[in-house]
């Protein structure tokens, strides 16, 4: 992912998701500059319908004509990709698994005003861990592949499954059995716990359905912490923002408890807070007293709060938040020596005869790049 936008960049960008008037003049932006910072920050749609419904003289025309373009393109994608969604939840709920969504799609059903402006790359969904190679059967029969976001019980949790359907468009769909690759998050919430209140999402098919009021906010709340270092970017916070403002006073309270008995509540306050600071989210007092109040030495994710964290900082909060040494040297087996699956696909060896004598040199390459990475201070 690219770099934020510019500070006077992003601070219109947030003022015209709290829809407030923005002059042209006050960004010092080119056209250009500030439709591809929409593009970064997947908020396309969403200025396209504020500059829409505000008067905005000064704007360039150019502006407004490519946010309307991309915005119109994004609805014609939105479609294609409900469409795909649809027929791989029927496959997978015709063989009895229903997973829960998580993440962008299921808000983008649920808590935008049209599900074309909040775009994603990819569909989370929450499988049970024993249905893992069903969901690989059932995917596969419909052309999916495993990418190289897959592989090893306690590196990823997870695998991704992609295509390109026939118009060209790709589909990647990202089925996890635990909700984060990182130790210290992976049992913040169980298939089961989820299961319990979640919310049914009609637009997806009768059986689809995500994570509850309660949940959802949680998982937005961790997501740019636990995988992205605590970055700052707006589409997040405008989903956290979308889900607290749903929030009834019973479910702030049973967030903000869930988040203290979870060890979580540092990490909660922050993306919180900042949701009010960028797009004036109101906050019930009540609940942000509940998680100030919890010690933050007390909780292991708050580490992940700390600046310039890097990849071996990732793998020792990876390796505490493991309580079996032997899940912590299986999980230092699977960060040295990928499954061979894995390497063959990530030097595009699939399907090639000789790939499976050449992988001991291959494991020798990728620990002497990796090595070198984390030397020049590039991991």
């Amino acid at each position: 992912m690219k770099a934020a936008a510019p500070g006077a960049v992003t601070d219109g960008l947030a003022a015209l998701l709290r829809e407030e008037p923005v002059a042209w003049a006050s960004l010092g932006v080119e056209p250009a500059a500030f439709v591809a910072a929409c593009r970064e920050q997947d908020l396309t749609g969403l200025v396209h319908r504020q500059l829409a419904r505000q008067p905005a003289a000064d704007w360039p025309g150019s502006v407004r004509e490519e946010l309307e373009r991309e915005a119109r393109a994004e609805v014609v994608r939105e479609a294609l990709r409900r469409r795909e969604l649809l027929a791989a939840l029927g496959a997978l709920a015709g063989a009895g698994i229903r997973p829960i969504l998580l993440k962008g799609t299921p808000l983008a059903y649920t808590v935008y005003e049209e599900p074309s402006l909040r775009p994603r790359s990819d569909t989370d969904l929450l499988v049970r861990r024993s249905e893992r190679e069903a969901v690989q059967e059932v995917m596969g029969a419909r052309g999916y592949r495993a990418t190289n976001l897959s592989g090893g019980d306690f590196l990823f949790h997870q695998f991704e499954l992609a295509k390109d359907d026939a118009l060209g468009v790709s589909h990647a769909l990202d089925f996890h059995w635990k909700i984060s690759a990182e130790s210290v998050f992976a049992d913040l919430l169980d298939f089961e716990e989820l299961a319990a209140e979640s919310v049914p999402i009609p637009a997806l098919g009768p059986g689809a359905c995500g994570a509850g009021p309660v949940h959802a906010l949680l998982l937005a709340c961790v997501h740019p912490v636990m995988h992205h270092r605590s970055w700052e970017r707006l589409i997040w916070l405008y989903d956290i923002h979308r889900l607290a403002s749903r929030l009834s006073p019973g479910e702030w309270d049973a967030f903000a408890a869930l988040a203290v008995r979870r060890r979580v509540a540092a990490v909660c306050t922050r993306e919180l807070g900042l949701a009010r600071t960028r797009l004036a989210t109101r906050l019930p007092r009540g609940p942000l007293e509940a998680l100030a109040a919890a010690r933050r030495e007390a909780e292991p994710s708050a580490a992940y709060l700390e600046p310039g964290r890097r990849w071996s900082d990732e793998l020792r909060s990876n390796l505490g938040g493991l309580p079996r040494w032997r899940d912590r040297l299986r999980l230092l087996r699977e960060v040295a020596f990928p499954a061979p699956a894995y390497m063959r696909r990530a030097y595009r060896l699939e399907g090639i005869a000789a790939a499976s004598a050449l992988l001991p040199a291959l494991y020798v390459h990728r620990g002497l790049r990796g090595l070198w990475k984390v030397l020049l201070g590039r991991k």
